[in-house]
C-alpha cells in the first residue's frame, strides 16, 4: 500500500469500529510520523501524541486496534510506536487527507481534567500556584529557588529547605512546585503531606502491616513536599524512615521540598545525619510580609474571589493588619458587610471593620482625647506640644503636625473645623491638605507607616491602663 494512503486508511477503519466520541477524543489527535521497514516480514509505524497522558490512554486502550488495522492494510506484521510530538509531520483527518492541529480542544480538556485529578491525588490545594503568589524582597529568593525546583525537578536544587514564621507563605510556595510539576506532567508522582501526616501514616502502616505500601508511595515520589518537617524532630523511628525515604528519592533523581519554622541547625532533636542532609541542600528563608507585599496579597485574594477592592482600601487594611493569615479574614468580613448593606467598599467602612476585627471597641476610640494624640506625637518626635500648636515650619515639625491632623481625623473623626481650632486656629483647608498628604505618603514610606503604627499602639495602650 502507498504510504500516503496508509494513515487515512487506518483512520477510516478505526472510525467504523469506534464510537464517534472515542474516535474524536483519542484517535483523531494522533499524527502520522514515519513508516519504516524493519525486515522482510515486519514494518514500523510511528505516530505522534500531543501529551504523555494522551499517549498513555492510547497505549492502554487502542494500540492493538491500530496495529490490527495497519497490518490488514500493509499485508504483513507491523509494530506501532507512539511518541510525544507536538508538531507532527502530518495529521490526517479520516476521509479528508489534510493537516489538522494536533492539540484539539478535546485533548486540551482531557489534559486539564488529568491535571485537576492529579492535584487532588497529590493532596494539593487548588489556589496555591505561582500565579497566585505575590513576590517582594521578603520572599524573592525563596520564590526563585522554588521556581527552579519546579522547572528542573531534582537537577539544580535536589533539596530546597524553606523556613520562616507563621503565615509567611511557605506552604503556598511549596505547593506551587507541585502544581507546576503536574501542569507539565499530570501523571508525575507528586506527594504533599505535613510532618504530622507523615508520622501518622507510618504508625498506621506498622499497625496494619502495610509498610511496603507506605514506602512505595513515598520512596517512588518524583516530587516530595513535606510541610513542617520540624514535627518529626525527636521521633527516632520516624526520622529513620524519613532518612531512607529522602535517600531513595534523591537516588532516583527526584525533588524534595521541605518547610520548617526555623533553619535546620535550630531544630532541636534532629538526627545529625538528617541535619547534614538538610544543610547540604538549598536553605532559604521568608521574612514577614511588608506593607507592599500585604497589599499585593490582598489584591490577589480579592481578584480570585471576584471582590472589587479599591487599591486605597487594600492599603488601609495592609497598614493595620500585619498577619497575612488575618488578611483574608478581614477581606471576607468586609465583603459580607458590603453585600448585606449593598454598598461599595470604602476606606471608612474598612477602618470601622478593622476596629471591630482587632477587638477595639468604639467606646475606646471615642475616649481618645485630642490632648492625648498631640502629647504622644510630640513625645514620639521629641517636640514640645506647644511647638506643634505654633507656627514653626521646619520639615520635621510640619510632618509631625500633619500626623496630628491625620490622627485627629482618622482616630477621633473630628470635623475639619474642630481640628483647625485645636491646632491654633488653622483654616479647614490647611487641615484637609495635611490629612491628605499623610494619606498619600503612607503607601510610599515604610518609616511613616512604622511611626504612625507605633503612635496608634501607644494610644490604645494608654486607654487600656
Amino acid at each position: 500500500m502507498d504510504r500516503d494512503a496508509l494513515w487515512p486508511g487506518i483512520l477510516a477503519d478505526l472510525e467504523l469500529n469506534l464510537s464517534p466520541g472515542n474516535f474524536a477524543t483519542w484517535i483523531k489527535p494522533l499524527g502520522f510520523l514515519e513508516l519504516a521497514r524493519l525486515n522482510q516480514q515486519k514494518q514500523l509505524l510511528k505516530l505522534g501524541c500531543p501529551s504523555v497522558f494522551h499517549k498513555h490512554q492510547v497505549s492502554e486502550r487502542y494500540l492493538g486496534q491500530i496495529q490490527a488495522a495497519a497490518e490488514k492494510l500493509l499485508g504483513n506484521k507491523c509494530e506501532v510506536v507512539l511518541e510525544i510530538h507536538q508538531k507532527p509531520a502530518r495529521v490526517v483527518k479520516a476521509g479528508a487527507g489534510r493537516d489538522d492541529d494536533l492539540f484539539s480542544l478535546d485533548t486540551k480538556k482531557l489534559n486539564l481534567e488529568a491535571y485537576q485529578q492529579s492535584i487532588i491525588k497529590a493532596g494539593l490545594f487548588p489556589g496555591m500556584t505561582f500565579a497566585n503568589f505575590a513576590v517582594s524582597t521578603s520572599n524573592e529568593v525563596a520564590h526563585a529557588a522554588a521556581k527552579t525546583a519546579a522547572k528542573k525537578p531534582g537537577e539544580t536544587y535536589p533539596l530546597v529547605f524553606i523556613y520562616g514564621g507563621v503565615g509567611v507563605g511557605k506552604t503556598h510556595l511549596m505547593q506551587s512546585v507541585g502544581h507546576e510539576t503536574l501542569s507539565k506532567s499530570p501523571h508525575a508522582a507528586v506527594v504533599f503531606c505535613t510532618g504530622e501526616d507523615f508520622t501518622n501514616e507510618i504508625i498506621e502502616a506498622i499497625k496494619n502491616k502495610s509498610t511496603q505500601i507506605f514506602r512505595q508511595k513515598y520512596r517512588l515520589a518524583r516530587v516530595l513536599l513535606l510541610d513542617d518537617v520540624q514535627f518529626i524532630a525527636g521521633k527516632e523511628g520516624i526520622q529513620q524512615e524519613f532518612f531512607h525515604t529522602f535517600n531513595a528519592i534523591q537516588k532516583n533523581g527526584g525533588q524534595v521540598v521541605l518547610t520548617a519554622d526555623r533553619q535546620p541547625s535550630e531544630i532541636e532533636g534532629l538526627e545529625p545525619r538528617l541535619l547534614s542532609r538538610f544543610e547540604a541542600g538549598l536553605a532559604v528563608d521568608i521574612q514577614p510580609a511588608g506593607f507592599e507585599l500585604r497589599t499585593a496579597i490582598l489584591l490577589i485574594k480579592a481578584g480570585l474571589k471576584k471582590i472589587d477592592l479599591p487599591m486605597r482600601v487594600a492599603q488601609v487594611i495592609a497598614a493595620n493588619v500585619e498577619s497575612t493569615r488575618k488578611l483574608e479574614g478581614v477581606l471576607m468580613k468586609l465583603n459580607s458587610e458590603v453585600t448585606l448593606r449593598k454598598e461599595p467598599i470604602t476606606e471608612e467602612l474598612a477602618m470601622a471593620l478593622l476596629n471591630k476585627f482587632n477587638g477595639e471597641a468604639e467606646a475606646i476610640k471615642i475616649r481618645f482625647s485630642p490632648k492625648q494624640v498631640i502629647g504622644l506625637v510630640a513625645e514620639y518626635y521629641q517636640i514640645k506640644p506647644s511647638v506643634l500648636l505654633g507656627e514653626r515650619r521646619l520639615k520635621t515639625i510640619s510632618l509631625a503636625r500633619q500626623i496630628v491632623m491625620y490622627l485627629l481625623r482618622k482616630e477621633i473623626q473630628l470635623p475639619l473645623e474642630e481640628v483647625g481650632r485645636i491646632l491654633g486656629g488653622r483654616d479647614h483647608s490647611t487641615i484637609l491638605h495635611g490629612q491628605e498628604k499623610i494619606a498619600r505618603l503612607l503607601p510610599q514610606s515604610e518609616k511613616l507607616r512604622f511611626d504612625i503604627t507605633a503612635i496608634r499602639k501607644s494610644l490604645y495602650v494608654d486607654n487600656q491602663k
